[in-house]
């Protein structure tokens, strides 16, 4: 007797087993997405623009997202100063009203990529560190955008620095380290403003996944002159998404 064979089923179910197989053997693939919504983040968001509240200790200066398991901090270099990684959810596109120094926390866009909250770095004193935890992890992806103080700045200038030439250009550096070694194990760029001029317009994303696996990015401002750079050194980013390799136990 002929027995005929459901070709669909069968494709049905081989691609059943290998949307469920890990990625190598004892190991299973997990992704994440850090959007920063919710009551926890809510809580993080400084409410004055200026972030005067991150300098008085008003908030929490630390932050960490328990499904992804990244963490950054907020630093105080210097009094009524602030750098690092702080939550916002500040957005405007007026330059003339918050594109100063007192606007540090606007982003210059609409609204958050998804949801109301985002990320505001500030590497003026340094590059800034996002923590993925004590196992090794690579971002495949952060959604990134101007802020509205270094797009007025490098736009238009202000009274102490003359806006963007066609000869300069200004990009985020990203180096990986790997378990504590001071040794960048990765570098990926991420042009901001390129001959003089943005290099996008409202929420862009930057593939990362390049930088293979490590414990934490320190992000810096780069820019192509050969003096101290006078520019803000600010950037907004969201939804950063995350890939863990998890061993099967």
């Amino acid at each position: 007797m002929k027995r005929f064979i459901n070709i669909g089923i069968v494709f049905c179910v081989v691609s059943a087993l290998l949307a469920c197989a890990p990625e190598d053997s004892g190991h299973t693939v997990k992704h994440y997405c850090s959007d920063f919504e919710g009551d926890y983040w809510n809580a993080l968001v400084d409410s004055n623009p200026n972030g005067n509240n991150l300098t008085n200790g008003s908030i929490a200066t630390s932050w960490h997202d328990e499904k992804s398991g990244i963490a950054g901090v907020v630093t105080i270099p210097y009094e009524g100063y602030w750098g690092g990684l702080a939550l916002s959810n500040h957005c405007s596109k007026d330059l003339q009203n918050h594109g100063s120094p007192t606007d540090q926390l606007y982003a210059h866009v609409d609204s958050a990529y998804s949801g109301t909250n985002f990320l505001i770095c500030n590497c003026f004193w340094g590059g800034v560190e996002l923590s993925l935890g004590e196992e090794p992890a690579y971002i495949e992806s952060i959604m990134v955008a101007h802020t509205t103080y270094s797009y007025a700045v490098t736009t238009q200038g202000n009274h102490l620095t003359a806006p963007l030439d066609k000869s300069t250009s200004i990009w985020i550096e990203a180096s990986g380290y790997i378990d504590g070694s001071d040794e960048v194990q990765a570098t990926a760029k991420f042009y901001l403003y390129k001959n003089g001029e943005p290099a996008f317009e409202g929420w862009e994303k930057w593939y990362m996944t390049s930088m293979s696996k490590v414990n934490k990015i320190v992000f810096d401002v780069k820019w192509s002159g050969k003096d101290y750079n006078p520019y803000p050194a600010y950037f907004a980013m969201d939804d950063i998404k995350l890939v863990r390799h998890k061993a099967i136990r």
